[in-house]
């Protein structure tokens, strides 16, 4: 009889503990499933905050001028700006004129310094390629006499090194051909190294294309100069 009662004692409370068990085990099922929702859901909003960071960093790179490291240190935005005729620019030489394209260029022509950049002193090609294309513009008016003629602003240039010349020899000393030669494959390398891709509508009536009317995608010039101011 005791031996009975022991054996069914012993069975009751195994019967308990097997129960025990199983709730426990149903208990760590069902936060375990909890936690693994948690842990899903957390991981994609690790994921969307990574992408959305991503995706905010191609933007706001993709509207700056340039590549890297230039582009992340002089951050030069890009804005659409439609090409016009500036008679500032395209009348022949006169002191209004000629200080409208030196302003074109920074006070040391475009030379600088920066630390990252540049650590030892140079000039951005930009610059060189405006030195180049106003040398072109004073040659040609040098050598054209009766064009200069026929502008209002009949005058000399604004240093006296370009001045009006009536002899060859003299117009060969002031823009030699070596110059000038240099000055044209510059332009030429220079715009076959990055082409413009700006369509422009031919017109019909001049059979042809100017330039001027069409949208470009341009930097701020006058970012571009107050940068050249910190580090020149």
């Amino acid at each position: 009889m005791a031996s009975w009662l022991d054996s069914h004692q012993y069975s009751k409370i195994a019967q308990e503990e097997t129960q025990s068990q199983h709730h426990e085990r149903h208990w760590i099922k069902r936060n375990w499933d909890r936690g693994k929702v948690h842990i899903i859901y957390t991981l994609l909003l690790v994921f969307v905050a990574v992408v959305s960071n991503s995706a905010s960093r191609l933007n706001s790179g993709s509207a700056l001028y340039g590549e890297e490291p230039l582009r992340g240190e002089m951050r030069l935005k890009i804005a659409p700006r439609t090409f016009l005729l500036d008679l500032n620019y395209a009348m022949p030489p006169s002191p209004k004129v000629d200080k409208a394209w030196s302003s074109l260029l920074p006070e040391r022509g475009g030379f600088f310094i920066h630390p990252k950049i540049a650590p030892k002193e140079s000039c951005l090609a930009v610059f060189h390629q405006i030195h180049c294309l106003d040398m072109l513009r004073r040659a040609l008016y040098e050598t054209r006499p009766d064009i200069m003629n026929q502008g209002e602003n009949k005058s000399s240039t604004a240093s006296s090194n370009h001045g009006r010349r009536d002899k060859t020899t003299e117009i060969n000393e002031a823009h030699d051909m070596y110059h000038l030669g240099h000055c044209f494959d510059l332009l030429r390398q220079a715009i076959m190294c990055k082409p413009d891709l700006t369509i422009e509508i031919a017109n019909t009536t001049l059979n042809g294309v100017t330039g001027f009317g069409t949208e470009h995608q341009c930097i701020n010039w006058e970012e571009l100069m107050n940068w050249m101011k910190v580090f020149e």
